[in-house]
């Protein structure tokens, strides 16, 4: 018989959450207790684990050398570059250690992960991945550089929360194959676009919104199928290409123009409350191919789960943030590949793993960090199959007692500031509000200014030459130096766009904002006489026109 829904009090925020009749039997299953913290604050917490952007100089604990990572140099961490960790010069069951039951666990385990050493960057790149060095939770790509949250791309610079396309800039949440994008969010099977949003099926558009099976279109919102359109008005060829060489979108100038003209035309324009793509029984947005799953966001290919976000086929689980081909995983960061990992971070091929922290190809193993084919492992200690079992069942009694079973990792245990992590984005807070909290805020942010060289770019990428690779920019906003890569020149040269005035970070922040939040709202559809209500990503003080399903197949069709 079926538990009825139950109401509880968040033991983080206070507020009120439900726990719902079939996530009791999600929680049976995999052998947790029900969550004491909202859905709101376990994603909070999982994200204070998670530094996606904030990369830092420092050296390789083994081979000495200058890398990148996202561990700055105060950092107690140990530290090792990618071709150190992955090689078999060390051996992390060297670290193993006793458990001691007269302490709690998160605090064993935080001391312990710090002496085992950490990837400087978390990717693949020499074992899955060729010339992605400057990548961070990253696997099987190609030629790319400051890729954050991406797999099987090629050829990619400033991308993250993608996979399967091709020679992509300053974009995310791409997760279907396209190639030739720029400025671009949720968009599948496009080519040659720049600045589209929300579209599938694009050839050589710009400025475009929810577009689909269009081509040459520009500054357009809402359309099917359509050719020669600019602001939802057909035109010839000729004069489309006309209208086109006006707005002279290869100067900076011309770009800004259309994109303000861009920004005040989609709010004339209804949207639909979430955005799917064959799914059934959904609730979220930005989700393709998925069902029975609920509160997913940037996903495909989610089944029967519940709290996900930037995954790809996931099944049966919950509360996990970003994670691919998984099944039954929990409270989680990237629990790739992985089936029954529970409160883990970082985890590759592996199964029946809880409590650890970037173990690959691993099973059976409890508090563990850094193992490669482990087996029956506790804190990085082998054990035989019985002893393992027994151990573990006392373990968990020991975490019952203090309160720590079915908890995932305590935000104060967390290797990063809460200004570096994740979190800070979702759910941000002052430097007092950081310290009063009891978390640690970074004051030493790497970054670089006043060393700038050229303080006025040419309007027309046609104007620039490589001489641009010699010199340091300025951003216009924070002021913060950035460079032009060679690559990254010839993606502009070869599109036609002008060279961006802001740093990459500025840049990332802009489609941000752009971004609906990983959290949904009870609304009415704004279509006068309609009643239908529904749960959508588009917060009440947002600017949009939202409709529910039918409103809106009546607006576009």
């Amino acid at each position: 018989m079926s538990k009825e829904e139950e109401k509880k009090i968040c033991q983080n925020c206070k507020k009120d959450f439900a726990i719902e009749p079939d996530d009791f039997g999600f929680y049976e299953k995999i052998g947790v207790p029900p969550p004491t913290f909202c859905p709101e604050c376990r994603r909070q917490r999982r994200l204070a684990w998670r530094n996606d952007f904030i990369f830092y100089n420092r050296k390789c604990d083994l081979c000495k050398r200058d890398i990148i990572s996202v561990y700055s140099p105060d950092n107690p961490q140990v530290i090792y570059c990618n071709k150190c960790w992955w090689s078999d010069k060390w051996d992390p069951k060297s670290y193993g250690q006793n458990f001691d039951f007269s302490r709690p666990f998160f605090k064993q385990f935080s001391e312990f992960r710090l002496k085992v050493p950490a990837l400087s960057l978390f990717n693949d790149n020499t074992i899955g991945s060729e010339n992605c060095e400057y990548t961070q939770d990253f696997a099987f790509g190609k030629n790319c550089y400051m890729c954050m949250v991406a797999w099987r791309i090629q050829d990619c610079m400033y991308v993250c929360y993608s996979a399967d396309t091709k020679d992509t800039v300053d974009s995310m949440d791409i997760l279907g194959t396209g190639e030739g994008l720029y400025e671009s969010i949720f968009d599948e099977k496009c080519f040659g676009c720049r600045n589209v949003y929300y579209s599938s099926a694009l050839i050589n558009c710009s400025f475009c919104y929810d577009c689909s099976g269009c081509e040459f279109c520009f500054l357009c919102v809402n359309l099917r199928n359509k050719k020669y359109c600019i602001k939802n008005v057909q035109y010839t060829k000729e004069e489309y290409e006309k209208i086109l060489a006006f707005y002279e979108l290869e100067t900076f100038g011309g770009s800004e123009k259309a994109k303000r003209e861009f920004e005040n035309f989609i709010l004339t324009k209804p949207r639909k409350y979430a955005f799917f793509r064959n799914c059934v029984n959904c609730i979220g947005d930005k989700l393709t191919n998925s069902k029975n799953s609920k509160y997913v966001f940037n996903t495909r290919k989610a089944e029967n789960s519940k709290y996900l976000e930037n995954g790809d086929t996931q099944k049966d689980s919950y509360d996990l943030c970003i994670g691919g081909e998984l099944s039954e995983c929990y409270e989680g960061l990237t629990p790739d590949h992985s089936n029954r990992a529970l409160f883990t971070i970082y985890t590759w091929k592996s199964v029946n793993i809880l409590y650890s922290e970037s173990c690959q190809s691993s099973k059976n193993c409890f508090g563990c960090v850094a193992l490669k084919y482990g087996e029956y492992s506790i804190f990085n200690k082998q054990y035989t199959k019985e002893e393992y079992f027994k151990l573990k069942k006392k373990i968990i009694e020991h975490m019952k007692n203090g309160g720590e079973w079915g908890e995932f990792f305590p935000m104060k245990y967390s290797p990063f500031a809460y200004n570096e992590s994740m979190a800070n984005l979702s759910f941000p807070m002052t430097k007092n509000e950081i310290i009063n909290s009891g978390l640690c805020f970074q004051d030493n942010l790497q970054q670089t200014k006043g060393k700038t060289t050229l303080k006025e770019i040419p309007d027309n990428i046609n104007d620039i030459s490589d001489n641009i690779l010699n010199e340091i920019l300025e951003c216009t906003k924070c002021k913060r130096n950035y460079k032009i890569t060679p690559n990254e020149f010839s993606f502009y040269k070869k599109w036609r766009i002008p060279v961006p005035r802001n740093c990459f970070f500025c840049r990332l922040e802009k489609r941000f904002s752009l971004r609906t939040l990983s959290s949904v709202w009870h609304r009415k559809c704004m279509k006068e006489g309609c009643k239908n209500e529904f749960e959508t990503a588009y917060a009440p003080d947002r600017p949009e026109i939202i409709y529910c399903e039918n409103c809106y197949q009546k607006e576009v069709y």
